[in-house]
């Protein structure tokens, strides 16, 4: 029998679950590499709240964008001017998932295959891709931004004048700072777009001296006037299980524009937070928790489970622009 499995049966375990302190480690670890190419995490930023439910306010635009008339006659008040606040609800979701490991496996299961570690990875990289399709379809559905765009030529024309892919993002760029008044500092392009686009002609042109045939992420951003440019590259699983496979882009073939604000807190410029609670049960999101089932009647199977407690706001739908059919 391996002695890590050994340990753990062997170890006293009650009734109630046990935080496994190294498999929570090496769960942040499994999701925070980025290796699966997820960008939720950048697009919207986490802002811990106090309580699972509540409602957070909404400073309206208009009179700070407004051009009042200033002037003011003798022995006369200044102008009176005012800003109006609203408020919306959130509530975080918990999202869970478990695996279990029967005691045969465990007894039997070659070290190399790391029963544990691969368990906790399944659970949290699953939980992470969870989080990035709900993210992706709160972005990309039709009307949630607050302005969109069907190009008129897709970017996969490659020639000069076929497509236009620079107008295409200035249009963009024009919608949110004509509302906001705050330039967009982020792009959000697909893989399979960005493998095009850095192709196209008109930004070799651009970078005739220095591209080596096609652009690099750095100048696409540069060309594209943001400052960060994200490429997911999560993919997603259709078919149920032993169904036939059938793969597709969690975001789609499509480009997004938004405004991304330097912080998260009290007074937020940007165009979606993460409202992350944690339930004082929990020592921390994505904590691994793991229960022994071995007595008398009960499975003898193993239960390591994760989970955390989330809702995805969009909270400045004009911060965001979506070009559509990129490809």
């Amino acid at each position: 029998m391996p002695e890590d499995f050994r340990y753990y049966q062997e170890t006293p375990v009650g009734p109630d679950a046990h935080h496994d302190v190294p498999l929570s480690n090496f769960a942040v670890s499994a999701f925070a590499r980025g290796a699966e190419g997820f960008v939720g995490n950048d697009l919207f930023p986490a802002m811990p709240v106090g309580k699972q439910s509540d409602r957070y306010y909404v400073i309206d635009k208009a009179a700070f964008l407004r051009n009042p008339d200033t002037r003011r006659s003798p022995g006369t008040r200044s102008k009176k001017v005012e800003f109006r606040v609203s408020s919306e609800p959130y509530y975080a979701e918990n999202h869970a998932l478990h695996t279990t490991i029967t005691a045969e496996d465990g007894a039997n299961a070659d070290a190399a295959i790391q029963l544990r570690q691969n368990g906790v990875g399944l659970i949290n990289t699953n939980l992470q891709r969870a989080q990035e399709v709900r993210i992706a379809n709160i972005v990309t559905t039709s009307g949630n931004l607050g302005g969109a765009l069907v190009v008129a030529s897709k970017w996969s024309s490659l020639a000069t004048g076929t497509s236009n892919p620079l107008t295409d993002v200035e249009s963009a760029h024009a919608f949110i700072r004509l509302t906001t008044g705050l330039v967009a500092n982020t792009m959000v392009l697909d893989y399979d777009s960005w493998q095009k686009v850095r192709r196209h002609a008109d930004l070799l042109e651009m970078y005739k001296y220095t591209s080596g045939g096609q652009v690099t992420e750095e100048q696409l951003a540069s060309a594209f006037g943001v400052q960060r440019l994200l490429i997911p590259q999560g993919v997603v699983e259709n078919a149920l299980e032993g169904g036939t496979s059938s793969m597709t882009n969690i975001w789609g073939n499509n480009a997004i524009l938004a405004y991304l604000g330097p912080n998260t807190g009290l007074q937020s410029q940007t165009l979606g937070i993460r409202m992350q609670w944690r339930n004082p049960a929990f020592p921390a999101a994505f904590g691994v928790q793991r229960r022994l089932a071995m007595g008398a009647a009960e499975e003898k199977v193993e239960y390591i489970e994760s989970g955390h407690y989330q809702d995805e706001k969009l909270v400045a739908t004009n911060l965001g622009f979506q070009l559509l059919a990129t490809l």
